[in-house]
């Protein structure tokens, strides 16, 4: 996955982090995941994204606004064989660009297990669903 912040909490005095992703083929997205203290907005400019919201799965194409309230659990993922791209919009910011840039350095050294996520999560206001995780990162 490619991400371009655009805004980040720095620029914004915390206010928001604002980013352009763009996710591969077939990508699996993220785990299941809950903001407790910032809102998650996303505007699809090109391709689909799906969704699970609060229990609901959808899909969103092309010019649809997604707006997740803190407090569900979220994830998004590409079902295409296409890529696709988004706006991602973090309300307040909440540390969002050093969340991902903490994310892509762990998975890059082999790091990501249930517990580093766990702690780098609870840093930045990701709270993640342990199940899951264990599932996806077995240790």
């Amino acid at each position: 996955m490619q991400v371009s912040f655009k805004a980040d909490g720095a620029e914004s005095d915390g206010r928001y982090a604002l980013s352009v992703a763009t996710a591969g083929a077939n990508s699996p997205g993220t785990s299941p995941h809950v903001h407790r203290e910032h809102d998650d907005i996303f505007f699809v400019i090109d391709g689909t994204l799906a969704f699970t919201v609060a229990g609901e799965t959808f899909e969103a194409a092309a010019g649809t606004m997604v707006v997740v309230p803190r407090g569900l659990a979220h994830r998004w993922w590409n079902p295409r064989s296409e890529p696709t791209t988004f706006l991602n919009v973090h309300v307040p910011a909440s540390g969002f660009e050093s969340f991902v840039r903490e994310l892509s350095e762990l998975s890059a050294d082999g790091r990501a297990s249930p517990e580093a996520m766990t702690e780098l999560g609870a840093r930045y206001d990701v709270y993640f669903d342990d199940d899951v995780l264990r599932s996806r990162y077995p240790s």
